[in-house]
Order: C-alpha cells, then structure tokens, then sequence
C-alpha cells in the first residue's frame, strides 16, 4: 500500500508517515497561503492519480490547525482545504484499490453527548465551531468519496506523543510537562475530574493503518466510522499526579475560565472500535508515553522551545 498522508508533519500524520510500508513523495503545502495550498493540493493530487498504477493505495487527512478555541470563519477555511482536496480526488480518480482515511476527533464530535462511554453509533452532538468542523469534514469526505472509493472516518481520542505543537490551546501532557520544566502554571479551564481517554500517536498510527489495511481487502467501496481510543480513561486531576510522580516535581497549576470551557464534556470516555481486535496495537502505557514527553519537553527547552 502506498501511502499519501496530508498533514504528514503533525503528530498523527508524522506517526503515520513513519509506520507507512511505502510513502508517496509529496510537496510541503503551503497552509499560510490557503489560495497557495488549495492550488498544492489539487496539482498533488492529479500527479499521485498519474504515479497509480493497479496497486493498492490510501489517502489519508491528518491536517489542520484548528482547536476548542477556533472561531467558525477559522473552521471554514480548513474545511474548504478538505473539500478542495476531495474534488481533485474525485476528478482525477486514481487507479488501484484506494481507501481515503479522514482524521476527526472524538471530543468535538461527542462534547454534547449523553451516556459514555461514546462508540461509533453515538449521535454526533458537537457544541463548538471546531466540533462543527470535524463533523462537515467527515460529511464531505463521505458524500465526495464514498460512492468511487472506501472511506474511513477516524475518530479519535486525545493525542499525545513527543513533538506535540504547544502554539495550539491542546496538548495536556505536553503543556503539565512544559509547567514543570519551566515552572510556569498551566492554566485549567474544566474540572479535574473531568474524564479522558489518552492515546499515544504511535499506537493510533498503527491503528489508522489496520484499518485502511484491512479496508483494501474488500472487493466493494465501505464507509465505515471508526472509534481510535485506548479505552483507558483518566481524569485531569490524575493525570497531574501522574506527571508530577515522573518529575518528582510539583506542576503549577492556576484554575481560571474560558470561551472554549463551554464545549468541553465532563466524561469522554469511549469504546474503541474493534475491541479487542485492536488492543494489541496499543503498546504505550499511559505513564511509559507520559515520561516519554517530558524527555522531549525537557531536551526541547534545553535547545530553544519551539
């Protein structure tokens, strides 16, 4: 399977990236510049239908830079760039046997819903622009691509993993991590007991990658959501404890408010699809892949954040 992953220097596409058996050589798009990048992707997409041969193939989307915080007019324009990409898709047609795998988020999608732990027949109930987005971007992909292609949507849980962006209002592990090398307070905006499923970006890449696998082993076109989650949840007010038993330090934390809190569940625990078809990819203690951060938060600092 070759494989083109847009969003291929974030976490989740970096991860992918790496456990990728064959990689598609693409072009940086350029995100600053949406004109720029809209014109990146659709040229990309004609040259990865000419590159395909009768093989084997996936698409996946791990962009974006929204968060809880983004306002609407921000969302739009990911989406656009979604919707962009999708059209070239649909147009130029690759040959082969072709899955198109979206990257969604499970705590946008369910932040209003009712009765964890949530599983991949929940109702969406987004409360948010950002929740909004991923839900117009998991329509699009599937009324674009479904009829011509498979499609996975991936709804998954919270990322962690060494080399997260700390510019983006996300990222706990990374930013308790961040507190207690730089003796800054992290600010809180929910609860500490507000509840959260934490997978590490390697063992959801190999998830991801299961899951288009074995959608290629389908003779017929599948839409299929899909829950990508450790089925291990935490509350806020352990996971602080967790970080300061590994830096033997204590994190300051200073509890204040903020816009995005209103969009934020108590209790998001889910149900990973597949069960336990799937636990054997989930190879990353919780407190392994914590300590795992704070290594890169510490060498990070050491050498000039960023």
């Amino acid at each position: 399977m070759i494989t083109w992953t847009i969003g291929a220097g974030g976490l989740l596409g970096s991860a992918i990236k790496r456990a990728s058996q064959r990689n598609f050589s693409a072009p940086s798009i350029p995100w600053d510049n949406q004109a720029d990048a809209i014109h990146v992707l659709r040229v990309t997409a004609q040259e990865f239908a000419k590159q395909i041969q009768d093989e084997d193939w996936a698409i996946v989307w791990a962009a974006g830079s929204a968060s809880t915080s983004s306002s609407a007019a921000e969302a739009e324009l990911e989406l656009r760039s979604l919707t962009a990409l999708t059209e070239a898709i649909r147009e130029h047609r690759p040959a082969g046997h072709g899955v198109f795998f979206l990257t969604s988020s499970a705590g946008g999608i369910y932040a209003g819903a009712a009765d964890p732990p949530f599983d991949e027949h929940t109702e969406p109930v987004p409360l948010s622009a950002y929740g909004e987005l991923k839900f117009a971007q998991e329509q699009q992909s599937i009324s674009a691509l479904a009829d011509v292609y498979s499609v996975i949507v991936g709804r998954l849980s919270n990322l962690y993993g060494p080399g997260q962006n700390l510019d983006k209002l996300q990222g706990l592990i990374s930013r308790l991590a961040l507190a207690s090398v730089t003796r800054q307070p992290i600010n809180m905006f929910v609860s500490l007991d507000t509840m959260r499923d934490y997978i590490f970006t390697d063992d959801a890449a190999s998830i991801c990658l299961y899951w288009m696998r074995k959608a290629l082993l389908s003779n017929e076109h599948t839409c299929s959501m899909k829950i990508i989650a450790s089925g291990q949840p935490v509350s806020l007010g352990y996971l602080i404890h967790l970080m300061q038993d590994i830096t033997r330090t204590k994190v300051p934390v200073a509890f204040g408010s903020h816009a995005s809190s209103a969009a934020q569940a108590l209790d998001l625990r889910l149900r990973p699809t597949g069960g336990a078809e799937v636990e054997r990819f989930i190879a990353t203690p919780l407190a392994a892949g914590t300590k795992l951060v704070y290594l890169d938060i510490v060498e990070r600092y050491q050498r000039g954040l960023n």
